[in-house]
C-alpha cells in the first residue's frame, strides 16, 4: 500500500477488525457487477472508496433520462452514453488505484462461465430472472459467490448464494415456477430504494472479504421503505439441486450410467475407485468410503489429466457428486480426454 492509501483508508485500518491486512484483503479482491443500473450505482461508488482494487462491470445498455433518478452514477450529460464506459470514468475519480474491466454487452449462457471466473465475488445486479438463473449456474460451476438483489415498488430483498457451498438463488426461485420476467422499465419503483438495497450488497461483500460477521447465507433480507422495517425470512435448500439445462445430459447420452442400488454389489465385483468431485468441505464432512477427493474445478487441468490417467485409469473409475450437476460436467471433462469411466446417479 501507498503512503496516500494508508491516509485514504485510515479510518478503516484502525478497526481491530480490519486493520492492514484487511485493507490488502479489500485491494486484492475483485468483484464483478453484472449490470450498471440503480442497485450498481451505490454499490460501485462505496465499493471503489472502500479500496476495493478489481472491479468488472457488464452491461449493454445506453443512459436514458428515465435511469436518473435511481442510478446516481449518472447525470444529464451522460444520456446516450454507454453506462460502462461512464462507470470506468467515475470509478477512476474516485480510486485510481482500482483496475478496471467493462464488458458493453449482454451475459448470456455462453460468455457468462469465462466472464465469472476471473472474479471472487459476483454482485448480481440485473433486472430480469433470466439473467439471474444464467448467473446462479455460472457461480455454481465456478464456485463463486453470489450476492443477490431485487428492488420493486417500495421493497427491497438481499441474499448471498452459493457462499461456502449454500444455498442457490433456484432454492430461492425454482425456474419449474415460470417466472415471469420485469425489469424497471416497466415497474414503478421509488429511486432511493435501489441506493440502501445496493450499499446493502456492498455491505455483504465487504463482510466476505475480510471474514467478518453473519453472511446473509441461507436468508432473504427484505426491507420495506414504507414502514421502515427488516424481515429476515429463511430460505428452504431443496433435495436436489436444479440442472439448468440439457446441454451436458445431451452430451452424454452414451455414457455408463450406474445407480446407487447397484453400487455396493459392483465394488464387490470390480477394482473400483470412487472419485468425489465436490469441494473438500463438502467431502470432509461426509463422503462414500475410501473415495478420493478432486473437486469439479481442477478436473480439467493438465495435472489432474495426467495423474487419473497415470494412476487411476487401470481401475474402473465411478464418479459422483451428491446433486449429479457436477458429475456430469466432469464425466464430459473425462470423455473429451479418452478416460473412460462410469458416473454414479443419485
Amino acid at each position: 500500500m501507498s503512503n496516500l492509501e494508508y491516509k485514504k483508508y485510515a479510518r478503516h485500518i484502525v478497526l481491530d477488525n480490519i486493520g492492514i491486512s484487511g485493507q490488502k484483503r479489500l485491494k486484492t479482491a475483485k468483484i464483478l457487477f453484472i449490470g450498471a443500473g440503480g442497485l450498481a450505482a451505490s454499490s460501485i461508488l462505496y465499493l471503489a472508496s472502500s479500496g476495493i482494487g478489481y472491479l468488472g462491470i457488464i452491461d449493454s445498455d445506453q443512459v436514458s433520462y428515465s435511469n436518473l433518478h435511481r442510478q446516481i452514477l449518472y447525470n444529464d450529460k451522460d444520456v446516450n452514453k454507454l453506462k460502462v464506459n461512464v462507470v470506468f470514468d467515475k470509478i477512476k475519480e474516485i480510486n485510481a488505484d482500482c483496475f478496471i474491466s467493462v464488458y458493453p454487452y449482454v451475459l448470456n449462457e455462453d460468455n457468462s462461465e469465462d466472464i465469472i471466473k476471473n472474479y471472487d465475488i459476483v454482485i448480481d445486479t440485473s433486472d430480469n430472472f433470466k439473467t439471474r438463473y444464467i448467473i446462479s449456474q455460472a457461480c455454481y460451476l465456478q464456485h463463486k459467490v453470489h450476492i443477490y438483489a431485487a428492488v420493486q415498488g417500495f421493497e427491497g430483498q438481499v441474499s448471498v448464494f452459493n457462499y461456502k457451498s449454500g444455498i442457490l438463488y433456484s432454492d430461492l426461485y425454482p425456474e419449474n415456477l415460470q417466472l415471469q420476467n420485469r425489469n424497471c422499465n416497466n415497474l414503478g419503483i421509488l429511486g432511493i430504494l435501489t441506493g440502501i438495497i445496493g450499499i446493502l450488497q456492498a455491505t455483504e461483500a465487504i463482510k466476505i472479504i475480510l471474514g467478518l460477521g453473519k453472511i446473509l447465507n441461507g436468508y432473504l433480507l427484505i426491507y420495506n421503505a414504507l414502514n421502515s422495517s427488516f424481515k429476515k425470512i429463511k430460505i428452504k435448500p431443496k433435495q436436489i439441486k436444479y440442472i439448468p439445462n440439457n446441454y451436458y445430459i445431451n452430451e452424454l447420452k452414451g455414457s455408463n450410467i450406474i445407480t446407487s442400488k447397484n453400487l455396493f454389489s459392483i465394488m464387490d465385483k470390480w477394482s473400483v475407485i470412487l472419485l468425489d468431485v465436490r469441494q473438500p468441505e463438502e467431502f470432509y464432512d461426509q463422503h462414500l468410503y475410501k473415495a478420493i477427493n478432486i473437486p469439479l474445478k481442477n478436473i480439467s487441468s493438465k495435472t489432474t489429466i495426467k495423474f487419473i490417467r497415470d494412476y487411476l485409469a487401470h481401475r474402473n473409475i465411478i464418479i459422483y457428486c451428491y446433486d449429479n450437476l457436477r458429475s456430469i460436467i466432469a464425466s464430459k471433462i473425462l470423455y473429451k480426454n479418452q478416460l473412460n469411466h462410469y458416473r454414479l446417479d443419485y
